[in-house]
């Protein structure tokens, strides 16, 4: 790679304020999820040893103090943090963690699995809880947003329904009526196709400036196989702050049912529209997720609040997957345990950890390697 290669690809990442600012949200996000582990398992009487923000041994990091018998550290690698919590696991597992986080090693209690399972839950339960903060600040102090649309833009063409792409659309075409019918806003486009399901109809859309005429029919849902776009001004509108609590609550969990649907899209189990093209299903890495938060962040402070939210959301649909590692993993493994009677093999456990974190190292890779050729392609 030449200088000037080198040079655009660190141009691409974004400014340096957004990027350290993206790293700081982001273990702010991971902050409050541990704070919920830690938060319930002090109330429910587990033992709390260490919690970190951030990763690395003791002797490299900063011991804040000790509060409700738990070590608080700033450790050096500033890229999440961790709260040690011994009972939750088996006894060789925990003496063997108390001696890497550099902490004592006490006798364990025996805590009945809907404790466990409450303490495994809290973390994500505080995301969800930080997410609906985060809107109800930006909607009490700055408004809820909408957008004053000024037109619709073909933003793409899906590869499944190629109706638009076979009448000649490109993606940057600005639509101007369908079948006769002004197109401004998407509802617009939306309602026009809609009511020629199936029928021809003349779509207009400029293009460099010039009127281009396409004939089009759509399929029996309405649809030609475009993703879309708009232009406009974004303006905000004062709430009340009972309003900014209620659409705060309404927003978040509506989020977390279109994080669900996306991640059942990207594992093939909930079918993908076709105006939604197979690049938006891509594993993003951490690379990618700082770029994007950083391009955020040179958008104002709204915007940048509004992706912390939705990486808040992302946060909990990836821990409460039923894999090995993640939250969702650990309550799998309490509620085999209540079925049985007995806790899953530490042995087997074991086995099933190592597998699922290689296979968590893998899906990491793969979000490195997207997050870099979406860098060097400029996309």
């Amino acid at each position: 790679m030449q200088l000037a290669d080198v040079s655009t690809f660190f141009s691409s990442m974004g400014s340096i304020p957004g990027i350290l600012v993206m790293l700081l949200g982001l273990t702010f996000l991971i902050t409050i999820h541990e704070a919920g582990h830690w938060l319930v398992a002090r109330l429910l009487g587990f033992q709390t040893p260490v919690f970190s923000i951030g990763f690395g041994p003791r002797k490299w990091s900063i011991v804040l103090g000790k509060f409700w018998g738990t070590e608080f550290r700033l450790s050096p690698i500033l890229a999440g943090g961790y709260v040690s919590l011994p009972e939750m696991q088996d006894e060789t597992s925990a003496k063997e963690m108390m001696k890497q986080q550099g902490a004592e090693f006490k006798d364990l209690k025996f805590f009945p699995v809907w404790k466990r399972i409450s303490v495994a839950l809290a973390g994500v339960f505080f995301n969800f809880l930080g997410a609906i903060a985060m809107l109800f600040l930006l909607f009490t102090f700055m408004g809820e947003p909408s957008m004053k649309v000024d037109s619709t833009v073909v933003k793409g063409l899906a590869t499944q329904v190629t109706i638009a792409k076979d009448a000649g659309i490109q993606p940057g075409d600005t639509f101007v009526s369908v079948g006769g019918k002004a197109v401004v806003t998407p509802e617009d486009l939306s309602k026009a196709l809609g009511a020629s399901k199936g029928q021809p109809v003349v779509v207009v859309v400029k293009r460099n400036g010039q009127d281009v005429t396409a004939n089009v029919t759509p399929d029996q849902d309405g649809h030609i196989g475009v993703a879309i776009d708009v232009n406009g001004t974004q303006i905000f509108t004062p709430v009340s702050v009972g309003k900014a609590a209620s659409d705060a609550g309404r927003i978040t969990t509506s989020l977390l049912g279109q994080t669900a649907k996306g991640v059942g899209m990207m594992l093939h189990i909930v079918p993908r529209p076709p105006e939604i093209p197979a690049s938006a299903m891509e594993v993003r890495g951490i690379v990618g997720i700082v770029q994007m938060g950083g391009a955020a962040f040179g958008m104002g402070i709204f915007n940048f609040v509004w992706f912390l939210v939705v990486i808040s959301v992302n946060l909990i649909i990836m821990n409460l997957l039923p894999l090995p590692m993640l939250d969702g993993g650990h309550v799998v493994f309490f509620l085999w345990e209540k079925v049985s009677g007995k806790p899953v093999d530490a042995a087997l456990k074991s086995k099933l950890y190592s597998i699922f974190f290689f296979l968590l190292i893998s899906v990491f890779l793969l979000g490195f390697f997207n997050d870099i050729k979406h860098i060097l392609l400029g996309s």
